[in-house]
């Protein structure tokens, strides 16, 4: 594969720094990664430069993810293409920042009352960037309540045992909107095609804006991924994909197995100077 234009570094829910995901980029035939941090552009940044200072023969794309939540069921956009500098952008994230912190204090609030000993301040001590669930995790790991990130979710971090506890959402309207607004394109990332309303929702959406869908992920079996491209063929939509690398998903590994060919990325790149 070209690109991988999904992967999450240790700014929002991922464990890697940018240095340590570029280190692992450059061992692969990848030519272009998109760093997609959720509610977060810190880790995109960051890669950047440490691209322009090494030299690297890589194409860094700005990226961002926005987790979404429309008529009870949770989406994720990815905005790729992004103005770092967008004031737009910038507000929205300064929100969901205040948000996850929000979130994060709730969930120690509740945790806490069942005697599980943390603190928001060696949670928060724990993020570089967008505080989350796995921040938590590692918590609870420092604290000995769990031996590893997938153990702390299953005992005491699922949606079922936090109930309605959740990272905050926007609607994906505005996520459409915000990354469009910072000149970039939004992406449908891993969508749920067993889904009876994908269809409703995939073309609500693309009356929103929405530009394109990943049709290239781990989570896909070959059947799947070959229903996604016909379904981007019937509404002309972007193919888009990527590994969505977080570090602690076994089996999902940065490599050149996942994300998308060259012609599908020439493809979005002419997207974005047609809208330019």
């Amino acid at each position: 594969m070209y690109a991988d234009l999904h992967i999450h570094s240790h700014f929002s829910d991922g464990i890697l720094s940018p240095k340590e995901i570029l280190d692992e980029v450059i061992s692969t035939s990848l030519e272009s990664i998109a760093i997609t941090d959720h509610d977060n552009i810190q880790g995109s940044i960051e890669a950047q430069k440490i691209n322009r200072r090494n030299d690297y023969d890589l194409e860094i794309i700005p990226g961002i993810e926005f987790s979404c939540l429309e008529n009870r069921q949770d989406f994720h956009i990815i905005g790729l293409f992004i103005d770092y500098d967008s004031p737009y952008l910038n507000e929205t994230i300064d929100v969901m920042q205040k948000k996850r912190i929000d979130s994060i204090k709730k969930i120690v609030k509740f945790l806490n009352q069942k005697n599980i000993n943390i603190s928001f301040k060696d949670i928060l001590s724990l993020a570089k960037g967008s505080v989350g669930r796995p921040h938590v995790a590692l918590d609870l790991i420092n604290k000995r309540y769990a031996n590893n990130v997938n153990e702390a979710f299953d005992k005491y971090l699922s949606n079922k045992i936090l109930f309605n506890i959740r990272e905050p959402r926007m609607n994906v309207s505005k996520a459409i909107i915000t990354i469009k607004k910072s000149g970039g394109i939004p992406i449908w990332a891993h969508p749920n095609i067993k889904d009876i309303n994908f269809e409703k929702n995939l073309q609500e959406f693309i009356v929103m804006g929405l530009a394109g869908i990943e049709v290239a992920s781990p989570r896909y079996g070959l059947n799947r991924q070959e229903i996604i491209i016909n379904v981007c063929s019937k509404y002309n939509l972007l193919l888009s994909g990527g590994s969505d690398f977080h570090g602690f998903h076994k089996g999902i590994d940065i490599s050149s197995d996942y994300g998308i060919k060259h012609k599908e990325f020439i493809d979005i790149k002419k997207y974005l100077n047609i809208k330019k």
